[in-house]
């Protein structure tokens, strides 16, 4: 059985050049009861079994995905994470530390332990004391991991707040988990011109726009759900009725607890803003430059949308050319270039790829803006740091 599901594209919005992007109801998994893996007879399908994707045999992708694999790690290894290169402080009081961390560096320690931004906060900044309300008895300091409120991939750039009392971890944590007050802004080049007008001519439902700045190069708002890609974990795709069959045949038969555990998860509706902000070249390349604001906050939401629009973030390891993930956010070739009115061609990602090797490009993935309100004055604070790129 072939995955035939395909997204729609609406322009419902008032305003100017902006689309919707969506499942219907009939094909939103999160909506949809869970399949029975023991009536499900897709995973043993030869048309189900993933092929060849970008053009490329799998025996050469299973190698590339292989090579990326040892190459992240040998970076993260070798890179000598120090102060006077990496620590850019934005803000700092006796309650946080925002920094803007540079891509290629960890920005927590993994299983490895290898420096990360976190071990250059902490030690310039360490925790503060914090005292008791009579002001004599002082709390013991707040631990280094303790310090984490949230998070950035390795390549990702930008914006990380950490805590340094207790009071503004357990605030911050709980802005962070239930989105009051916070707000996150991210900035990436997009492989090929993403050009919302011949989007919006691809609009089933486009209703009259009688306001708005028509001179916008526009955009969007990508509502695809998510889930763990069961072919690639631990990585994400897009979830299709298909996909959450598979998933559930390839759990019924895992072994390992662990990875069932993580594999049973149901998928998450995941909504992501987007904006064009222009059309450039990179190194002789198209690519778009746009503003993506996650409603939601999954596991590489941004990165699965993007590719799953058939414009993959510049230098991404995992959804670009030949990388570790299912490309095209889970969708095959043929179904990407169906639905996706200015796919970037799989010749144009592979000469970026090139391009990015030769120049040692990490990927163009950004948290340019964070706005919260303070964990502890509670008056409502941002901060911001531009793109390297």
């Amino acid at each position: 059985m072939e995955d035939s599901t395909r997204y729609r594209i609406s322009a419902p919005s008032t305003e100017a050049n902006w689309v919707n992007i969506s499942f219907t109801a009939a094909d939103n998994t999160t909506l949809l009861p869970r399949a029975d893996p023991k009536q499900n007879a897709t995973a043993g399908d030869p048309s189900m079994q993933e092929s060849s994707t970008q053009g490329v045999p799998e025996s050469v992708l299973q190698y590339q995905r292989q090579m990326r694999k040892i190459q992240a790690a040998d970076r993260a290894s070798k890179t000598n994470v120090n102060a006077k290169e990496h620590l850019r402080t934005v803000y700092f009081d006796e309650h946080v530390v925002v920094a803007n961390k540079p891509s290629g560096i960890l920005c927590v320690p993994g299983v490895n332990k290898y420096r990360s931004l976190l071990d250059l906060v902490f030690d310039e900044y360490g925790s503060a004391n914090e005292n008791e309300e009579d002001g004599q008895t002082s709390a013991p300091p707040l631990p280094r991991d303790s310090m984490i409120c949230h998070r950035l991939d390795m390549d990702t750039s930008g914006i990380v707040i950490f805590a340094r009392t207790r009071l503004a971890m357990a605030e911050l944590h709980a802005s962070f988990r239930e989105k009051t007050g916070t707000k996150k802004v991210y900035e990436a080049l997009l492989v090929g011109w993403l050009d919302m007008d011949r989007w919006l001519e691809c609009a089933e439902e486009r209703e009259d726009i009688s306001s708005g700045d028509a001179t916008t190069l526009g955009g969007g708002e990508i509502n695809l759900p998510l889930q763990r890609d069961h072919r690639h974990p631990p990585f994400m795709r897009v979830s299709t009725p298909e996909s959450e069959a598979a998933a559930r045949d390839a759990v019924r038969d895992l072994q390992h607890n662990g990875y069932k555990k993580l594999m049973a998860k149901k998928p998450k509706a995941s909504t992501t803003q987007i904006r064009v902000l222009s059309h450039e070249k990179w190194n002789g390349h198209p690519v778009t430059r746009v503003e993506l604001t996650p409603v939601t906050g999954r596991t590489h939401q941004l990165r699965v949308h993007c590719a799953a629009l058939g414009h993959p973030i510049l230098g991404d390891p995992a959804y670009g050319y030949c990388g570790e993930a299912h490309p095209n956010g889970g969708f095959s070739d043929e179904v990407i270039r169906a639905m996706s009115p200015t796919c970037a061609s799989n010749e144009l990602r592979k000469e970026v790829e090139q391009s990015v090797e030769e120049n040692g490009r990490t990927m163009c993935l950004h948290a340019r803006k964070l706005t919260l309100d303070h964990p502890v004055t509670k008056e409502q604070v941002s901060f911001e740091a531009t793109p390297s790129f």
